[in-house]
């Protein structure tokens, strides 16, 4: 009885060890859902939600985030046009809020690669 005992406890203590990277990696895509506001287009805004479901390009959204908060970021002085795109939700479970425009070359590229990684048009002002 006591070998049981003892082998069923290194069992639970084996069990319970484990790489924490293996519990970061299984689930990110699917933990993420973005909110998304456009405005600049009309009078009113347009909503939109865009989950990812596994099947967004990830790393395409990580960077158009990144690249929106990357503040030492160098970026050609041309406009793109009047829309802004507030989006907020989560990245991975990562929590987001960030305000994405055309006002310059790294904004353009921002705003097309956010809808890009849904495989969605920008809504662009017509």
């Amino acid at each position: 009885m006591r070998l049981l005992a003892a082998l069923l406890l290194c069992a639970l203590a084996l069990a319970a060890c484990g790489d924490d990277g293996e519990r970061e990696a299984a689930a990110p895509a699917d933990d993420t859902r973005l909110q998304v506001e456009v405005t600049g287009l009309g009078a009113e805004p347009t909503e939109m939600q865009l989950v990812c479901n596994g099947r967004c390009d990830i790393e395409q959204l990580r960077s158009a985030i990144a690249g929106v908060q990357d503040e030492e970021r160098a970026c050609t002085l041309q406009y793109g046009g009047p829309e802004k795109a507030h989006v907020t939700g989560t990245v991975e479970g990562r929590e987001v809020d960030v305000t994405i425009d055309r006002a310059d070359g790294c904004g353009i590229a921002a705003y097309e690669a956010l809808f890009s990684a849904f495989d969605r048009q920008p809504p662009l002002k017509r």
